[in-house]
């Protein structure tokens, strides 16, 4: 699945902008990092850890 197919679904589906599920992803990355200690060469894991926790609330969110 191309990123702009992905970006115009979540879009759809939430009525949240990219900028915005960016914005939503980084701050749980962040959050991710700080529970680890903020331990150095986990930065991907956390992006798609966070990237999943997201789309998990946007979906419950939905379905609500």
């Amino acid at each position: 699945m191309s990123t702009n197919t992905k970006s115009s679904k979540a879009k759809t589906e939430t009525n949240l902008s990219e900028e915005q599920r960016r914005q939503y992803i980084e701050v749980a990355a962040y959050h991710i990092a700080e529970r680890g200690g903020f331990n150095g060469g986990c930065d991907l894991a956390n992006w798609l850890a966070a990237e999943t926790e997201i789309e998990q609330l946007l979906a419950e969110s939905k379905q609500a």
